[in-house]
Formats: C-alpha cells, structure tokens, sequence
C-alpha cells in the first residue's frame, strides 16, 4: 500500500482527475501565473530546501509556460534521511488560427528516498506533440501522441504515450449551459501499461434567474501498474526480480442540484443528491504455482454510497437563520480472487478474512445556525449540531459494529463598550455516546461530557492593540462497564487557558508586539456518580515572546526573546503535586521582512535555543527559516 501511495504521489500530475479546465493537461491556464518561491527552514534535526517557479511568456501568436517544484529534505538523527522530489512541466504552443494551435509538452517527476523502503527510486518523463483544435467557439479538442520514460525500482520502461483530451466551457442551447471534460489516455510501457478514461458532463437549466437546475454525470477509470520485489517461488518459477500489480479502479457518479436564489427575498434554498458507485480490482501479473497457499490474494472491492443533502437560509438586515440537513449511506465489500490450483479450503479462508472487511454505514447531519443584531452594538451568534453514525460489520467474526451520537451547542455574545474595545462571551457545551452492539467490544461503550466558557476583549486605537482571552474547560468521559474491566477508567480533564496578543506602536517606525499564554491542565480518574476526581496528573504550560519592531521604508525588523516552559506534576496524598518533569527553552530570536523594488520579498526567521530537557540535560540548537518570493 505504501508503495502505491508513493506512485500516486509521484505520477500526481497524470492521475488527477478534476474535474475544471484547470486540470486538463494542454490548458494554457495551467500556466498562466508568474512567481518564483525559494526557501530554506531547519528546525530541530530536520532541514528542507525548496523552489517554486511558475513563468510563462506570450507573444503575437507563441505561447511557453513552465511550471516547476522541487524539495529536499534532510533529517539527523542517529542516520541522515535524505528525500528528494522534483517536478517539472513546460509548454509551448503556437497558434496558426483561432481555430488550430499546435504544441509540445514535456513533464518529467523525479523521487528519491535514502531510506530502504518498497519504492525509494523513481522518475518519469513524458514527451508530446499535440494539436488544440476549436471547431465551435467554446470547445477544445486535444489530440496527442509522445514518448515516455518510466523507471521503478531499478526498472526502466519506455514505450509510446497517445490520447485525447476535450472541453466544453459555458456552451449554451437553448435554456441550458453544458459543461464537458474528456480524458483518454494509453501508456504502453511495456511489460506495464497505464490508462486513463474520465468522461464528465454538466447539464444546467435555469428555469428564471433565481432558480436553476444542474445534472452531473462522471465516468473515471484509471489503471496503474507497478512494481514490488517477487518472493524467492515467483522470482525462481518466472525468472523475474520484481513482480508487477495492476490496480484498476473505476467510478461512476450521478448528482443533481437544485437551487433557488431569490434577489428580493430574504428565503434560498439548494437541494443536493448523489449516486456514486466505485469498483477496485488488484491483480498480480505472476502467480508461483508452488506458492498458492502463501500468495497475497488479489482481490475486488466494490462500494456504493448515497448522498443527500439541503440548506435553506433565511437572511434579514437584523438577523439571520440557516438550516442544514445531510444524509449518506455507504456499503462496501471485499473478495478475493480465485486463483486456478488453489484448494477450496485455502480459499475459503482468505474469503472468510476479506469479508471481515466488509462494512456499511449511515451517517446523518443536522446544523443550525443564527446570528440576531440585537442593537448596533449587541450581536448574538448560537448553532447547534446532531450527528448520528450507524457503522455495521456483516462478518459474524468482525465485533465492530456501533452507534454514535454527537450533539454540539455554541452560544456567542458580543458587545460594543467603545468604538475602541468590544467583549465577548462565549458557552459550548457537547456530548458524545459511543455504544458498541456485541458484548466483545461493549467495555468501550463511553458518554463524553465537555463544557467550555470562554471571554475576553479587543482594544484598538492608533498607538495600542490588545486582544485577550481566557477559558475555562472541561471533559468528562465516563465508560459504561468500568466495574467489569480494570483497564478502563472513566477520568476527566480540566484545563485554564489565557491568551495574550499585544502591539503597541511607539513612533511611527519603532514599536513592540507581545504574544503569550498560560495553560493549566489536570487529568484525573472520575466518578461520574458522585461527581468527584481523583487528580493523577497535573500540566503547566507558559510561552512569553516580546519583540522590538522597527520600520524602515520596505524594510521590518523584529528582535526579540522567546520562552517556553513544560512542567508535569504527579499527585500523592492530600493532593500534594510532585515535580516528575521539566522541559525549558529560552534564546532569542530575529526576524527580517525585505521588500525590493515592489516584486522580490526577502523573508528571513532565525533563534538560537537554550534547552534543558526533561533528562535534565543541557543542549543549544538553531533555528532557520528564509523565503525569497519574486513577484513577476
């Protein structure tokens, strides 16, 4: 699985399936921005480097872009990791009509990892000539041929790459606007092969100017084959190093939207539906005969799910209201694929363990949310959330099944003492229930009860700017069978927060900015029944971070202090606390933002820590963060 994460991640240019002209490959929109990013950060043992270009020129009837990213990372720890990753796209058109332009594109992607993992090694360069073709104003066709370049794991393959790509942007027949992406695409790199098909249609109607009606239809199938190390049969039976999986996956979606958007009424609403069903087949290329009952089965996953969702907002000058419903069901299944020799009870066993994996569930969403404008200065804001969660495990060996119940409420009140200090108050309150079916899974059963109150104010003039805040929480989870199972205790958490951010403006170039907050958590075991607690641990969190800033035309210079303090306490008799841990950081730090000429910023974030650890041991690191944007 690994392995196939980092194939998709390398090859992401070519898998996405968007569906917005942005995502067709031959578009000059994909290009059409300038800007180049250069950065370098460390912090604590990691170190990443990167670049970012995106450049492209356009001149009477010739158009190039070239689009680039690349990253490095190197982390220190006992070995030095090194990863790499590269990117790079171009692409040149020339326009010989408003009807017909003719191109090259070139993408090339490049990974490598140091680390000994499943795919450490792998690039990909793809060549093409292509036509853009416009027939009918608003349509775009995009045939294409072009060699590619593809090496896995020490495996190089080349073969030639051909296919189509087509748009419909805003094409209007009557009453209604179509909308059309469509992708065909074959690599034969033999002995892999790779494909892609997405067909994707957008039908919209619209009945009057505030009512409309738009139909989705997509078709999406992709196919990716790649390598992983044969095991000792496979490879001696074959005579192969790698063998290759081919993994299919195919989509189908039908949706429908509903909306109405009424100018002169305060009253919209949309209604939303979707049908979408998805088919995974995974199949290995070679299959040892004197391996079968030890082979990683193939197998087929098949899932289809079922959305439904409506809002309806109702808007007025001094309040407002909105309700939203949504609803979705998901059934998926997995088999296991027969292999011709293999008895019926090895693969009765492999079947009984994919069906564990088969699963259905139902979720349901209900939100609502208002905001009342009780004077010009008084503005109350609440919501109020349900969710319910029915996940079920057809498998008789699978114990998974549950319910859940979530229910949030927010009430937010603000006022206006001062145009130049406004307060706020604020009250959450939730509660989830977790209740497993099967007795197997039951000792999880928990109700979790948390309750916040928060406030706090803003003052603003020209000179000082202060925004405060303190809170008070606390979570309650409190197990169903706790007497049955030792191992699980219902406990509780309570924790203090204030929040401090400050500025204040000296002359016109020369100030000081303050940020700072003080944390104080508790953790104990809980009796809900007596509504008492048993404090076990107890956290005490400070951070403190003054900074002089001065201004100076495009320049701004910060120096400062920053001080972090983690202090973990245990609790014996009578609640005395006992120091187990200290964790301290103190140094300075500096930070430099330099603006050249209005289109090259300089960004520059440096500190130097002084550490002592929960070890009690000394140490001193740096810290380096440094940006170049240049703004084309």
């Amino acid at each position: 699985m690994k392995i196939f994460f980092l194939q998709i991640f390398i090859f992401s240019s070519i898998l996405l399936a968007q569906t917005s002209k942005d995502s067709l490959l031959f578009s000059s929109s994909n290009f059409a921005e300038k800007y180049f990013l250069n950065s370098f950060q460390k912090q604590l043992n990691s170190n990443n480097y990167s670049i970012s270009l995106k450049q492209f020129y356009k001149m009477d009837k010739l158009f190039f872009g070239v689009k680039e990213q690349f990253n490095s990372t190197i982390v220190s720890t006992n070995t030095k990791n090194i990863k790499d990753e590269h990117f790079l796209s171009a692409i040149t058109k020339y326009s010989f009509s408003d009807q017909f332009k003719f191109g090259t594109h070139i993408n090339n992607s490049i990974y490598s990892d140091d680390r000994n993992i499943g795919l450490n090694k792998a690039s990909l360069l793809t060549a093409s000539l292509f036509a853009d073709y416009s027939p009918y104003d608003k349509i775009t066709i995009n045939p294409f041929v072009g060699f590619e370049q593809n090496n896995q794991v020490d495996e190089k393959d080349n073969g030639i790459v051909y296919g189509l790509e087509s748009s419909t942007d805003d094409f209007n027949f009557g009453d209604f606007e179509l909308n059309t992406i469509i992708k065909y695409r074959d690599e034969n790199i033999s002995p892999r092969k790779n494909t892609l098909r997405l067909l994707n249609f957008d039908l919209q109607n619209k009945f009057e100017d505030n009512f409309s009606n738009t139909i989705t239809i997509n078709y999406l199938q992709q196919r990716r084959d790649y390598y992983f190390s044969a095991d000792k049969f496979t490879a001696e039976e074959f005579n192969i190093i790698n063998n290759i999986q081919s993994r299919i996956e195919t989509n189908y979606n039908l949706q429908d939207r509903i909306s109405l958007l009424q100018s002169e009424s305060p009253f919209s609403f949309d209604l939303y539906g979707r049908i979408s069903v998805r088919n995974i087949d995974r199949a290995t290329r070679f299959i040892s005969t004197n391996n079968l009952a030890n082979v990683n089965y193939d197998t087929k996953i098949n899932e289809m799910r079922l959305e439904f969702s409506s809002v309806t907002e109702y808007k007025k000058a001094d309040y407002n209201f909105s309700a939203r419903f949504s609803f979705s069901e998901r059934d998926e299944k997995h088999q296991p694929i027969k292999y011709e020799g293999i008895s019926n009870i090895i693969f009765d066993e492999r079947k009984s363990l994919e069906e564990q994996k088969n699963n259905s569930s139902q979720l349901v969403n209900i939100t609502v949310t208002g905001s009342i404008f009780l004077s010009t200065k008084d503005l109350i804001n609440f919501s109020l959330f349900h969710r319910k969660l029915k996940y079920d495990t057809p498998s008789q060996i699978n114990f998974d099944d549950r319910d859940e119940l979530l229910s949030i409420g927010n009430i937010y009140y603000e006022h206006s003492f001062h145009p130049f200090f406004k307060a706020f108050g604020n009250i959450e309150a939730s509660i989830n229930k977790m209740v497993y079916i099967f007795a197997a899974r039951s000792a999880n059963n928990n109700i979790k009860r948390t309750i916040k109150f928060s406030s706090g104010g803003t003052f603003s003039n020209n000179v000082f700017v202060s925004k405060n805040s303190a809170e008070v929480s606390a979570n309650y989870t409190v197990f169903d069978y706790e007497e049955l199972n030792p191992n699980f205790k219902s406990y509780s958490f309570r924790q203090f927060a204030f929040r401090d951010s400050s500025n204040f403006s000296i002359t016109k170039i020369l100030g000081v900015n303050l940020i700072s907050y003080l944390k104080l958590s508790e953790q104990g075991n809980f009796s809900w029944n007596n509504f008492s607690e048993s404090p076990q641990r107890y956290l005490q969190e400070e951070f403190f971070e003054p900074k002089i800033f001065y201004k100076y035309s495009e320049l701004i210079f910060k120096l400062g202090i920053r001080f972090y303090s983690l202090k973990t306490f245990s609790f014996k008799a009578a609640k005395e606390k006992i120091l187990l841990s200290e964790y301290k950081s103190i140094g300075p730090i500096s930070e430099i933002d330099l603006v050249i000429t209005g289109k090259i910023n300089l960004k520059l974030l440096g500190g130097y820590e002084f550490i002592k650890d929960e070890a009690n041991k000394n140490r001193q690191m740096a810290n380096l963060d440094f940006r170049i944007t240049y703004n084309f």
